[in-house]
């Protein structure tokens, strides 16, 4: 098989590093094409090392900076947003109690932070330079795939999945370290206690369990709670957030799980955690190179774009040209015409002249052979036939010479 190209392989790397973990098709793809590469990188397992992958796509897994700059600002910005929004309704949940927290769930709504292209557009106009002014109408936002959302179904699932998760870590820390309390509230299960029971400050539980109970992390429990409870405020308030956000989530419940010592749930989540970083790496790497291949088109069209501006100008310049020329064309014909109507007219009195001058000369032979005819009658009558014949030739000519004149000047010549 001879060696596919290096961007191809690139391209197919990308999309089959999802397949082998657990992603079920290939969007775009041509099966005849996928099956030899990814036979060709399994052997080489590729798809099991990334080191081995950066080994042999050099810079696979080095976005571009200028890219990731503004990545990384659309990511703050809905980060951000999505801080506001939990703030206030932490705000008002330590306000109102938990009691009717879920009735106020379910009035809430909180819409999804939309992606703000404009920045990116902006950026492109920057790149392009600010002395462009061709274009006469608003240019048109470049579509951004960040900031990167996982689909709703799957973050809600994870979330609420996760929340779950740590309602049953807490309430078997509970039952080991302070049973009591659970019974004096008749808390028999962990479906029992909502999350927030133990996420809400001052945290009076802590202080009753001994500090040895607890394995510390790199962040103190408090710290950690606080965080907590926003994963119970997205889930239940439906709010849609980056996967980063929810990555963050994730490992903040790792971190509590860890401090509470449940090595089984600090596993599993540990494994969600690992296995979202590696999802999310993926899909950037995605977004990464259909933006850069929305790049190139667009380069393309541009390029087009100017060629078709050029076939344009030249073919208003030809038309304008053509225009021109004929009208010289037509100035031309009209001079030449006029100058034959001119010369016509001209030359008419001319002609005139010239059959005046032959009516004379006619009546001057007539004279002539009239003269002649009376002397030889004179002198010999033998001679009258052929004055006779005489006399008849020059009436032929004269009626003949009237004709071809009248026959001129009534224009049938």
């Amino acid at each position: 098989m001879p060696a596919a190209p290096t961007s191809e392989e690139r391209q197919i790397f990308l999309a089959c590093r999802a397949i082998f973990s657990e992603l079920l098709e290939i969007p775009n793809y041509n099966l005849t094409v996928v099956v030899p590469i990814v036979k060709a990188l399994l052997e080489k397992r590729l798809f099991g090392s990334s080191a081995k992958a950066e080994a042999y796509f050099p810079g696979l897994f080095e976005p571009c900076p200028v890219r990731q700059t503004q990545n990384a600002a659309l990511e703050q910005e809905a980060s951000r947003s999505n801080e506001e929004v939990l703030e206030v309704i932490s705000q008002s949940y330590e306000e109102q109690g938990s009691e009717g927290e879920e009735g106020r769930g379910e009035v809430v709504a909180v819409p999804a932070p939309a992606p703000t292209n404009f920045r990116f557009a902006q950026v492109v106009k920057v790149e392009q330079g600010d002395d462009s002014d061709e274009t006469l109408t608003p240019e048109r936002p470049t579509a951004s795939l960040f900031p990167l959302y996982l689909p709703y179904h799957a973050q809600h699932r994870i979330l609420t999945n996760v929340q779950q998760v740590l309602e049953e870590c807490i309430f078997e820390f509970m039952r080991k370290w302070l049973p009591e309390n659970l019974e004096r509230n008749g808390w028999d299960c962990a479906a029992a206690v909502e999350l927030t029971k133990w996420t809400r400050p001052p945290f009076k539980w802590t202080s009753q369990i001994p500090e040895s109970a607890f394995h510390p992390t790199d962040l103190k429990l408090e710290s950690i709670l606080l965080k907590v409870v926003q994963i119970r405020h997205t889930a239940v308030h439906r709010l849609p957030t980056t996967a980063r956000g929810v990555c963050d989530f994730v490992g903040i419940a790792k971190k509590l799980a860890e401090t509470l010592g449940d090595s089984l749930r600090t596993s599993q989540l540990e494994n969600l955690h690992h296995d979202l970083q590696e999802k999310i790496q993926i899909l950037e790497f995605n977004k990464n190179v259909l933006e850069e291949n929305l790049a190139c088109q667009l380069r393309n069209i541009e390029a087009e774009r100017e060629l078709l501006n050029c076939r344009e100008e030249r073919l208003r310049a030809k038309t304008v040209e053509d225009d021109r020329e004929n009208k010289l064309m037509m100035g031309l014909l009209l001079e030449e015409s006029l100058e034959q109507i001119f010369k016509t007219e001209g030359a008419q009195p001319e002609t005139e002249q010239g059959w005046l001058r032959l009516d004379k000369k006619c009546a001057s032979f007539g004279q002539f052979v009239c003269g002649w005819v009376r002397d030889r009658l004179a002198k010999d009558a033998s001679v009258f036939r052929l004055a006779i014949i005489g006399i008849s030739c020059f009436i032929l000519v004269f009626l003949w010479v009237f004709v071809r004149r009248f026959m001129y000047v009534t224009g049938m010549l």
